[in-house]
């Protein structure tokens, strides 16, 4: 966020950024997941401008699609580089080690150590080199007798002509270098056999890949493995789990009105850390996303304590009754799930079934006004 004026306008780098600071006030309060967040613009009262952030849930799959849609085609010169790097890398293992072992001892090891291209460079030209024993002395020499000269010297301006020919020059053989090292790279491992060789290895990491079913997966299985464990705050999460809403965007202001009920009933909701919670609240998704049906029976047990049961009844009837939740419009699948939860529960019906059928008879009323 920081750099993104950078590419854009101020004004939208400015709208950004607020948006951003806005949301991670309430970014806790995400389920656990991959969002990819979406910042639209609405005219308000008397036509001003807002900006609606929203998030939506994205999967793994879906980003490696849409940012590999070449199937990374033009990495299979490298491909062919790994396997000629892997073929001399045994060919050295079988051939070369066991010779340069049975000769190498602590004196050749240091020896190769003071003389690598890089220490080389560096000792060779400081004050262990005999050679250039003469420098140092120069160097002082030159410091002591050195005068400043006018910008009009013939000197001056030969120096600058010089050290502008010669950064030029370099800039040149690099951009030659690289030039010449790409072409003479894609000439190696770009041609046909390379290519053949790449095919070759994709075929056989492709033959022994396995794609594990996400149900395979260990922590899906220790998840699933303890779908009747838990007491108050895993029966929470789970009914947190089956009454969020399913393939909608979650708008940032659900989630600050999430933050609000939590702070005002909080005396119902259990006392543990951010991070606790958020790992309870992923196992729950969990079972609920893979065993939806089992989630739902198996809620009982983890209620086995009449006071546990009785406050989760008392939050879900308050939280239903509460103005901000009516504005919020519940669906008519999470409104369905709650009369599942109270029956569950073996409770009577909830409130929500009672607000339905109201609705229902308000409208078929109208409707025989009308006619």
């Amino acid at each position: 966020v920081g750099h993104l004026g950078i590419f854009v306008s101020g004004k939208v780098a400015k709208k950004e950024h607020a948006q951003i600071v806005s949301v991670l006030k309430s970014i806790e309060a995400l389920p656990p997941g991959l969002y990819g967040m979406q910042i639209k613009e609405r005219k308000g009262d008397g036509g001003r401008i807002e900006y609606e952030v929203e998030f939506r849930e994205r999967r793994l799959e879906e980003i490696a699609s849409r940012l590999n849609r070449f199937e990374r085609a033009d990495e299979k010169p490298f491909e062919a580089v790994a396997e000629v790097s892997e073929f001399n890398q045994r060919a050295y293992e079988l051939f070369f080690q066991p010779l340069i072992q049975s000769t190498s001892n602590e004196f050749t090891a240091k020896l190769r150590r003071q003389f690598h291209p890089l220490r080389f460079q560096r000792w060779s030209m400081s004050d262990l080199n005999p050679w250039l024993a003469w420098l140092g002395p120069a160097a002082e020499v030159v410091k002591t007798n050195r005068q400043s000269v006018d910008g009009d010297n013939a000197a001056l301006k030969l120096e600058k002509a010089m050290s502008a020919t010669i950064s030029a020059s370099l800039e040149y053989y690099r951009a030659v270098r690289d030039a010449a090292s790409e072409a003479t790279f894609f000439q190696t491992y770009g041609n046909v056999f390379s290519l053949y060789i790449a095919d070759k290895r994709e075929a056989k990491e492709k033959a022994t890949a396995q794609i594990a079913e996400p149900r395979e997966l260990p922590f899906v299985k220790e998840a699933l493995a303890s779908i009747a464990e838990g007491g108050y705050p895993e029966a929470l999460a789970r009914v947190a789990c089956l009454l969020a809403r399913k393939g909608e965007p979650m708008l940032l202001s659900r989630l600050q009105m999430k933050q609000e009920l939590m702070t005002e009933y909080r005396e119902l909701l259990p006392a543990m850390p951010p991070d606790q919670w958020r790992r309870i609240r992923g196992e729950q998704e969990i079972i609920v996303r893979y065993e939806p049906e089992q989630a739902l029976a198996t809620l009982p047990k983890l209620l086995a304590d009449p006071v546990d049961r009785e406050k989760l009844v008392t939050l879900v009837r308050r939280l239903l009754a509460d103005e901000r939740v009516q504005r919020a419009k519940p669906s008519t699948e999470q409104l369905a799930m709650v009369q599942h939860i109270g029956e569950a529960l073996h409770l009577s019906p909830l409130p929500a079934k009672r607000a339905a059928a109201g609705k229902k008879r308000s409208g078929g009323r109208k409707a025989r006004a009308r006619g």
